[in-house]
This record gives structure tokens, C-alpha cells and sequence, in this order.
């Protein structure tokens, strides 16, 4: 490997190993310190996060040690190891990001029944599943079995496929719902609400992650097309390592997306941020975030009010464009 390629690597992927590992812990760490009540949603995008961090913080360390050692690809152990958290690692991105697409599918088409399915407990049961999953596939990957590879790379490639398709049936119809709820509370009006508003902003950002996710693992996921054209195991290995570069740089953009689509996440940060002392960062963190807050009354059914909360994630008041 040319000394320009190894200086290019080692660049990308030590400020992903910085940039990542810091931006993912910071929205895990906030999160959990400041989060009260846990919304389900948010709980499936923070198991993400872990993953991401895992990435950043394990992973890419390892892929810098084998560009600037090439000869490593022949040291048994340490390529197994690899291995095992590269390919764990990814399936339980993947795995994440299914969990969040499905409890999207449940808040848009069986709204009545997402207060009682996803709640809690069932969060953390599915995440839990989603996790050993991850790790067993990574396991049965190292088998020397080729059938037994074969069933652990299937399941990872049936997932990937099933993503887009499963985000674009919740986003056809969240979107046929806002319309139809629009027109209801709009009829008669001049000012119509802008595009941007037609869906809620938890499929928004679950739209945004599922599309940065699959576009930097697009490398690595056509990968066996090209396969044929390398020719040595030195060609192969470091097309794969910069094809997983690629998909690692994933795992720093996340954390921006969560910060920049989800208002808790940001105001968790921001309370972190000032509570570490990096006061008023960028201009964003008001000093008193509580500040304007509106407790419900008292006499406020405490059911209605539980309802009210989530709902606020699955319908986005449209605002009227300024004539």
C-alpha cells in the first residue's frame, strides 16, 4: 500500500475515531442523565448510538493498525477478532435501525396499539434480542463452515434490503395521514403549511438516518460485484478496508442527525454541555432551558397528558408560511 494511501487512512479514519466517539457518548451520556421519560423511539436510536460508539472507539482503531501493517492479514487471531466486531458491529446497526423502523410501522399503522406494544419494557426486550442477534451472527461468522457463513451473511443482507422498503411504505403513509389531517384543520384556509410539515419529525429523522446508513455502506454492499476484478489477496483486503472506512464514517454522522432532527436530544446535550462547563455552545443552549416550560394542570387527567406527550413525536402542528 502506497505511503499516500496509509497517510489518507489513518487521517479519515483517526478524526472519525475522535469525531465519532466523542459526538456518540455525548448523546448516550446526556441522554441517560437527563432523560426521565424515555420514549421508545429515542431508546432505539440511543442503542444505535452505542453501536456507533463501538464502531469509532473499537473498530477503527483496529482497521488503522491494518492499513499501516498490511502483513497483519496474516495473523490468524487478530483478523478473526476484526472479524467478529466488524461484522457484529454491523448487523447491530442494522438491527437498529429495523427496531426503529418498526416502531415507526406501529405508530403509522396501528396508532391505538403503539401505547400498549412499545412501551418501556418491550423496548429494551427487543433491543436486548437485537443485540445477542448481533453478536451470534458476528460468532457464526468466523465458522469455518461455508453453509454456516452463508446463513449469517443471508440474514444481514435480508435486513438490508428490507430497510428501505419497510421506510418507504411508514413514509407513504404518515404522509397520506398528515395530508388528510391538513385538509381537515386547514378547510378554508388561504396559507396552506409548507412540504416539510406533512410528516411527523421522528419519520423525518428516522428517514434521514436510514438514508446516510445505507449510502455509506453502498461501498461495501456492492463489493461482491467487483470482487472478480482484484486479483490478489492484498488488492482484496485493502478494498475492503476502504470500503469499510466508507461505512464507518456512518457512525459520525449519526450523532448530527439525532442533534440536529430530535429537540430532546439537542436540549440533553446542551444541559451536558453546561453542566461540564462549555456554556452556551454555538449560541444554541439557552442558560435556562426549563425556563418557558408549561406544567399541566393538576387537574389534567394524568392519562390524556401520557397521551399527549407521545403523540407529540407521531403529529407535527403545520405552521403557516409568513405572506
Amino acid at each position: 500500500m502506497g505511503d499516500w494511501e496509509t497517510i489518507l487512512s489513518s487521517i479519515l479514519n483517526g478524526a472519525s475515531i475522535i469525531v465519532g466517539s466523542c459526538a456518540n457518548l455525548l448523546i448516550i451520556v446526556s441522554f441517560f442523565v437527563f432523560n426521565s421519560a424515555r420514549q421508545p423511539t429515542e431508546l432505539f436510536l440511543v442503542s444505535l448510538s452505542v453501536a456507533d460508539f463501538l464502531v469509532c472507539a473499537v473498530y477503527q482503531p483496529l482497521l488503522i493498525i491494518c492499513f499501516n501493517h498490511p502483513d497483519i492479514i496474516f495473523n490468524q487471531p487478530y483478523m478473526s477478532s476484526m472479524a467478529f466486531f466488524g461484522f457484529t458491529l454491523m448487523t447491530a446497526s442494522m438491527n437498529g435501525l429495523l427496531a426503529v423502523n418498526f416502531d415507526r410501522f406501529v405508530a403509522i399503522y396501528l396508532p391505538y396499539k403503539y401505547m400498549t406494544w412499545i412501551t418501556e419494557v418491550n423496548t429494551a426486550v427487543l433491543i436486548s434480542i437485537s443485540w445477542v442477534i448481533s453478536i451470534a451472527t458476528g460468532i457464526l461468522n468466523l465458522s469455518t463452515s461455508p453453509v454456516v457463513k452463508v446463513i449469517a451473511h443471508l440474514y444481514t443482507t435480508i435486513i438490508i434490503v428490507l430497510i428501505p422498503i419497510l421506510y418507504g411504505a411508514i413514509y407513504k403513509e404518515a404522509r397520506k395521514q398528515a395530508r388528510r389531517i391538513i385538509d381537515q384543520s386547514m378547510a378554508g384556509a388561504r396559507v396552506l403549511p409548507n412540504r416539510r410539515h406533512l410528516t411527523d419529525r421522528a419519520t423525518r429523522g428516522v428517514g434521514l438516518v436510514v438514508i446516510t446508513t445505507l449510502l455509506c455502506w453502498l461501498p461495501l454492499i456492492l463489493f461482491p460485484a467487483f470482487l472478480s476484478n482484484l486479483k490478489t489477496d492484498e488488492e482484496i483486503h485493502k478494498a475492503i478496508w476502504w470500503c469499510v472506512t466508507a461505512g464507518c464514517v456512518n457512525s459520525c454522522i449519526n450523532p448530527f442527525i439525532y442533534f440536529y432532527k430530535f429537540s430532546k436530544f439537542r436540549r440533553n446535550v446542551g444541559k451536558l454541555s453546561q453542566m461540564i462547563g462549555i456554556n452556551n455552545v454555538g449560541g444554541r443552549f439557552p442558560i435556562n432551558i426549563n425556563k418557558h416550560r408549561v406544567n399541566p394542570p393538576i387537574s389534567q387527567d394524568p392519562n390524556s397528558v401520557e397521551t399527549a406527550r407521545r403523540g407529540a413525536w407521531l403529529v407535527e402542528e403545520p405552521v403557516p408560511e409568513a405572506t
